[in-house]
């Protein structure tokens, strides 16, 4: 519970920052990222959005994966305003879709990118409405969980070959909140409502 307040005062951790930081500070001893390629999903508003615009700003190449791709290219005009010789990629990338996610790993590899850092930020709440995914996944599990999951899946292989090429260690940052918290007891209990067929 301390811990847990401290956070949320924004009490700086063991890196010297806390929940209060931004991303201009935490990025501030690495003003040149320009050796870096990132992939960040949910990219187009929030937490996302502002890691993409300072990545970008520090000289990352940023890919933004998106459902909407028009919501993914205006992030990329209001990062080219602000930084005009960014390098800013958009790919579609629908997360509750396990094909979507297949599809984009094989574009995003095709394009024979390294590949440094990959955030899985994307996140959707269902609001308490069961939604299918097209695989027949609660939508909220299946976006937040198990598309991410692949997603990292298929891009480890091009990690590992950056890493082994260029000699700096890639990092996947896998972003959530405390959605789970709101829910007590067993999480057996919520399992039939992950899938159809209550597996």
């Amino acid at each position: 519970m301390l811990q847990a307040a401290r956070y949320l005062l924004g009490s700086p951790g063991a890196s010297g920052f806390g929940s209060k930081s931004t991303a201009e500070e935490v990025t501030a001893a690495c003003p040149d990222l320009g050796s870096l390629t990132a992939i960040i999903t949910g990219a187009t508003s929030g937490i996302g959005a502002e890691t993409a615009r300072v990545l970008a700003k520090r000289g990352a190449r940023v890919v933004i994966p998106a459902r909407s791709v028009k919501a993914a290219e205006d992030m990329r005009a209001r990062i080219l305003a602000e930084c005009p010789g960014a390098d800013v990629l958009v790919l579609h990338l629908d997360l509750s879709s396990l094909a979507s996610v297949r599809a984009f790993a094989r574009r995003f590899l095709s394009l024979g990118l390294p590949l440094h850092l990959l955030i899985n930020n994307a996140g959707k709440f269902s609001h308490g409405q069961l939604a299918l995914s097209e695989d027949g996944v609660e939508m909220t599990f299946a976006t937040n969980y198990l598309g991410h999951f692949l997603l990292t899946k298929l891009l480890l292989g091009r990690m590992v070959e950056t890493a082994a090429a260029t000699g700096v260690q890639g990092r996947i940052v896998n972003v959530s909140s405390s959605v789970h918290g709101w829910f007590s007891g067993d999480w057996a209990d919520y399992l039939q409502l992950v899938t159809r067929r209550k597996m």
